[in-house]
């Protein structure tokens, strides 16, 4: 009986050290966690580039920084952190990136001249091998804000496209960091080109488009990433300016070895439909599943999230952590 009774006191002893470790695990468990929410909390630090030309005041450095001040004001401030710089001048965004990092870098890049030095794309290759490595190419950025009509003026009808940028550059943000790349068509393409070809030597913009409703978007990464934009309203918008680049697609090799494919996010064909469909905006990401007719009036659903949770993450441990507990319970008693 005495050794039977030691047997049980010793046994208990070691269930409640299992206990002890897991009940440290869990909470340690919950610190990362609660170091992701914090991490995912945190603002989107965000550079806007501005390299393009005023072009006779169609496209004025103060029209240019509404996209950026957009940005930086949405949602109360609480998910960008947006910096506007206007420069035309080589050599000034390798000087600013020697003491200044960000997540995410916006080139908005629509020059008919180069407007970057060798120093100035090391500067962007550095930021890329930095872990931002996400690309967004737009071939539709610059009659995003320019005076022409009313479909032009910045953040746009029903403030559409000021959210599709807000969802850009959020998707960009949520993925680790990276660069988009935004110009018009193939008149004024050489500092997007100079930009995009520092990382995709292989790649570039081309073409000059015509939309029409003989289009699609795939996924909502550009439509509800953080707030619902409907698709009739973009296309009315690039449809009073049919002007858009022609986006790459396909699989190129970085400037590391790397191979990197770039996917369609929305395309269409030229007016009045029925022939070839050509990217308008790409990137380096799967677009979602849903494909969505490029003038539906109703914003789309978002896209079912593809990571658990945080709450799901803990449930799964601490399951694991009983049916753990349970199965050496078991072998103990056996």
């Amino acid at each position: 009986m005495i050794w039977l009774a030691t047997f049980r006191i010793f046994n208990q002893g070691k269930i409640m050290k299992q206990l002890k470790f897991l009940l440290s695990f869990s909470i340690g468990s919950l610190v990362i966690v609660g170091v992701n929410q914090n991490a995912e909390a945190s603002t989107i630090r965000t550079l806007w580039w501005d390299s393009t030309p005023s072009y006779g005041g169609q496209a004025l450095d103060a029209f240019r920084q509404e996209m950026s001040d957009f940005l930086d004001t949405f949602d109360d401030g609480s998910i960008f952190d947006a910096t506007y710089i206007s420069s035309e001048t080589p050599g000034t965004l390798s000087t600013h990136l020697l003491s200044n990092s960000y997540d995410v870098i916006v080139f908005d890049a629509t020059s008919q001249t180069t407007k970057f030095n060798s120093a100035d794309l090391a500067a962007i290759q550095t930021h890329y091998t930095n872990g931002n490595s996400n690309l967004m190419l737009d071939g539709t950025l610059y009659i995003r804000s320019i005076n022409l009509n009313a479909t032009t003026d910045f953040p746009g009808i029903n403030e559409a496209t000021g959210g599709l940028l807000a969802n850009q550059v959020h998707q960009l943000g949520i993925r680790g960091g990276g660069i988009m790349i935004g110009t018009d068509h193939d008149c004024c393409q050489v500092d997007a080109n100079q930009v995009l070809q520092a990382i995709l030597p292989d790649a570039a913009f081309t073409g000059l488009t015509i939309p029409s409703t003989d289009g699609e978007f795939f996924g909502t990464d550009l439509l509800n990433s953080v707030t619902p934009v409907a698709p009739l309203d973009i296309f009315n918008h690039w449809n009073s300016v049919p002007s858009q680049a022609i986006a790459p697609t396909g699989i190129y090799t970085d400037f590391l070895g790397n191979d990197i494919t770039l996917y369609t996010q929305v395309q269409a064909a030229d007016a009045p439909g029925g022939g070839t469909k050509f990217p308008y905006i790409s990137t380096s990401w799967t677009p979602g599943d849903q494909v969505i007719d490029i003038d539906d009036p109703e914003p789309p659903e978002p896209d079912p999230e593809q990571v658990p949770e945080p709450y799901s993450v803990i449930g799964l441990l601490a399951f694991g952590g009983i049916n753990f507990l349970f199965r050496k319970g078991k072998k103990q008693n056996i």
